[in-house]
C-alpha cells in the first residue's frame, strides 16, 4: 500500500546506448522549513520537472508572475528557467510529489506550455496521478530494473501528461471566453486585435488575456494566430494562390508578415511547407 511507503527521492544515472527520454528523478516530500526555496535561474543540470501538490500549500514565481499552489495544482519548468518555487512563510507544510525527466522532454514540455496555463488543476484519481505513484512505488522500491524500463515509464507519463491537458483544453469554457474564442473562429480573416475581441467578451482587454490564457493555455492573440495559420496552411496545400493572397485571406495585413508569423510559429517559410508537403492528400497542423 502507498500509505505504508516512506517518504524519499530516487535519482536515476542510466549510460544509453542511443539518444531516450529517461526519468532522471522522482520524489515524495513532505516540506516545513522555509529554507525550501529553488530558484530555477541557478540550478545546476538541464531537465524537465512536473511537481504536484498533494497537501499543504506552495508557492511558485514564474517569469514575474506568482501562483499559489493548492492541493491538485501542478506546474511544469525545465531547469533551468525563469522560475522559483518555495515554501512560503504563510504556509507552515508543503507536501508534494515531483518527477525530474531528462532534457529530451523539452520538446514535449514547451509544446505543453502552448496548451496550458502554467499552474493547472490535476485530479488525484486521474490516470497521469496514477502512474505517477506507480513510478514512485516502483523506484522507491527499488524495481526499476534496466534503461529502457525507466524510458518507457518516461514516455508513458509524458503522454499521459499531454492527454490530460488536451482533455482539460476541450471542456466547456465560460461564456465571455466562448464568446471571445467563436468570434475569432468567425471573424480570423478580419483586421481584428485584441481591442475587438474585449468588447465582444465584455471584459477589459487585461482581463481577457488572463482568463482566456488560464482556461486555454495561450492569450487570445497567440489563439487568433493560431486559427489565421490552420487556414493558411490549407490554403497552402490545396491551392496555387500566391503568399499575398493567402495573407489576405486569413487575416494577414501582407505576405511579409504572414511569412514572419509563418516561420515562428511552424519553423520553416511557408513556400518551403508548401513544397515539403506537396506530396501528400491532406495536410494538418496542430497547436
Amino acid at each position: 500500500m502507498l500509505s505504508s511507503m516512506p517518504h524519499t527521492s530516487v535519482g536515476f544515472q542510466f549510460v544509453t546506448p542511443i539518444p531516450m527520454l529517461m526519468l532522471k528523478g522522482i520524489g515524495w516530500q513532505r516540506v516545513t522549513s522555509q529554507d525550501y526555496i529553488w530558484n530555477g535561474r541557478n540550478r545546476p543540470g538541464e531537465y524537465c520537472l512536473f511537481q504536484y501538490t498533494i497537501s499543504g500549500q506552495g508557492e511558485i514565481e514564474i517569469q514575474g508572475t506568482t501562483y499559489t499552489l493548492k492541493p491538485g495544482d501542478a506546474f511544469i519548468v525545465d531547469i533551468p528557467g525563469e522560475h522559483c518555487y518555495c515554501l512560503p512563510s504563510s504556509s507552515e507544510e508543503w507536501e508534494l510529489l515531483y518527477l525530474e525527466l531528462s532534457k529530451d522532454a523539452l520538446p514535449y514540455w514547451r509544446q505543453l506550455l502552448t496548451m496550458s496555463a502554467p499552474v493547472f488543476q490535476v485530479s488525484s484519481d486521474s490516470e497521469l496521478m496514477k502512474l505517477g505513484w506507480q513510478i514512485y512505488e516502483m523506484a522507491a522500491r527499488d524495481e526499476m530494473n534496466d534503461v529502457y524500463q525507466c524510458s518507457s515509464f518516461a514516455y508513458q507519463f509524458v503522454m499521459e501528461l499531454s492527454k490530460y491537458v488536451t482533455k482539460q483544453r476541450s471542456k466547456p469554457l465560460p461564456p465571455k471566453i466562448e464568446r471571445c474564442k467563436k468570434f475569432i473562429e468567425m471573424h480570423y480573416a478580419e483586421p481584428i486585435g485584441l481591442k475587438e475581441m474585449a468588447e465582444v467578451a465584455g471584459i477589459s482587454k487585461f482581463h481577457l488575456t488572463r482568463d482566456y490564457e488560464s482556461r486555454l493555455g495561450v492569450t487570445p492573440v497567440r489563439y487568433l494566430n493560431e486559427v489565421r495559420l490552420t487556414h493558411a496552411v490549407k490554403l497552402l496545400l490545396s491551392t496555387n494562390d500566391n503568399l499575398e493572397t493567402i495573407a489576405r485571406r486569413t487575416g494577414f495585413s501582407n505576405a511579409n508578415y504572414f511569412g514572419k508569423v509563418f516561420r515562428k510559429h511552424m519553423g520553416i517559410p511557408p513556400a518551403a511547407y508548401r513544397e515539403n508537403n506537396s506530396t501528400y492528400d491532406i495536410g494538418r497542423v496542430f497547436f
